[in-house]
C-alpha cells in the first residue's frame, strides 16, 4: 500500500515478531499488537486480498500484479516476523512448561482472565439482545471447561482445522488464538513440540547431525498448520470482517461471554496433574505471582493501545 525504506521493512518485521509472540500466549491477541503499533486496517486489507482475485492473477503467472494486489512485500515481511518469534518462544516454552507447568498456567490464566475484563469494560452496548448472544457465549465457555479441553489430536484433518481456527486472534483483537488451541486440546502440540521438530528438522543437514523419524512427522505436522492458517487467513479473516460489519455488537457480546465461561479450562489445577501435590509453599506464592504479572502485561498493553 505504501513505500516503505529498508529501516521501515526492519521495523516491520519487529512488530511481526511481537505479533506472533502474542499470537503464541494464550490470552494475548495478536489484533491488540497490530493495533497498538499502528498496522491493523492494513493487515486486514492484505488478508482480505488473499482472494480468488489474487489465485487467478498468480495462475495466470502475472506475479508483479499478484504481489502488488496482495501488498505482498508488508505480508512477506510480517509473517517472516512471526514465523522467526514462534522458533524463539517455542524454546522456551518447551523448557518452562516441564519444569514449572502450574507456573506457566497460572501466568496463561492471568492474562485471559485481563483480557476478559478489558473485553467487558470496553464494551458499552449492553441491551436485552446483545446479553443473549453474552449468555450464550458464557455457557459455551461453561460447558466447554466442565468437558474440559479436547484431548490432543494428531490426525492430520484436525491439525489442519487448528491452523484455520488459530488465526481468529490476528483477525479479531482481545480473541486469542493461541487459547483456541487450548480448548482444542493441541497447542503443546502444535505451538511447542511441532514447532521444536520442524526447526530441528530444518537445521539437522546444516550442522551434521542425525534426523530423527519424529521431527520428519513433526515437520510434516506443521506444514500441515501453516496451511491451515493460511486457509483461514483468506476464508476466516474475509467471514470475520463481514460479520463484524452486520453484527459486531453481538459478535463481541458472544466473545466476552466465552472468554469469562472459558476461564475455568485455563485453571491451574485442571491443567497440570496432581498439582494438590507440588503447590505447597512457597509454590504457590510464586504461582499467584505469575499470574498477576500474565493480568500486568495485558493491562500494560491495553494502556498503549488507549494511548494510541
Amino acid at each position: 500500500m505504501n513505500n516503505r525504506s529498508l529501516s521501515d521493512y526492519g521495523l516491520l518485521i519487529l512488530k511481526g515478531i511481537a505479533m506472533g509472540i502474542a499470537n503464541k500466549i494464550p490470552g494475548v491477541s495478536g489484533g491488540i499488537v497490530a493495533v497498538v503499533t499502528g498496522f491493523y486496517k492494513e493487515l486486514i486489507f492484505s488478508f482480505q486480498r488473499l482472494n480468488f482475485q489474487a489465485v487467478y492473477l498468480l495462475f495466470r503467472g502475472r506475479f508483479s500484479a499478484f504481489w502488488q494486489y496482495i501488498n505482498g512485500s508488508f505480508l512477506f515481511v510480517l509473517l517472516l516476523g512471526i514465523i522467526l518469534s514462534y522458533f524463539s518462544l517455542s524454546l522456551l516454552l518447551d523448557v518452562v512448561l516441564g519444569i514449572f507447568p502450574h507456573h506457566v498456567w497460572a501466568f496463561f490464566f492471568g492474562l485471559v482472565l485481563a483480557s476478559a475484563i478489558l473485553l467487558f469494560r470496553n464494551y458499552n452496548t449492553w441491551h436485552t439482545k446483545t446479553m443473549v448472544f453474552a449468555l450464550i457465549g458464557l455457557t459455551v465457555g461453561v460447558g466447554l471447561s466442565v468437558l474440559s479441553p479436547s484431548e490432543q489430536n494428531a490426525s492430520l484433518g484436525y491439525v489442519f482445522l487448528c491452523g484455520v481456527v488459530s488465526v481468529v486472534g490476528m483477525t479479531l483483537p482481545g480473541l486469542s488464538g493461541s487459547f483456541l488451541l487450548i480448548l482444542m486440546g493441541n497447542y503443546t502440540f502444535l505451538l511447542v513440540d511441532a514447532v521444536n521438530g520442524f526447526g530441528r528438522w530444518i537445521v539437522s543437514p546444516f550442522i551434521g547431525s542425525e534426523l530423527a523419524s519424529t521431527d520428519a512427522h513433526y515437520a510434516l505436522v506443521f506444514g500441515v498448520f501453516l496451511a491451515g492458517s493460511f486457509v483461514g487467513i483468506s476464508g476466516l479473516s474475509s467471514l470475520i470482517h463481514r460479520i463484524q460489519q452486520k453484527a459486531n455488537n453481538e459478535l463481541q457480546a458472544i466473545i466476552i461471554g466465552f472468554v469469562f465461561g472459558s476461564l475455568f479450562i485455563l485453571w491451574p489445577t485442571k491443567r497440570v496433574e496432581n498439582l494438590d501435590v507440588s503447590l505447597s509453599g512457597n509454590s504457590i506464592f510464586w504461582t499467584i505471582f505469575w499470574g498477576i504479572i500474565g493480568l500486568f502485561i495485558v493491562f500494560v498493553l491495553d494502556y498503549y493501545e488507549r494511548k494510541k
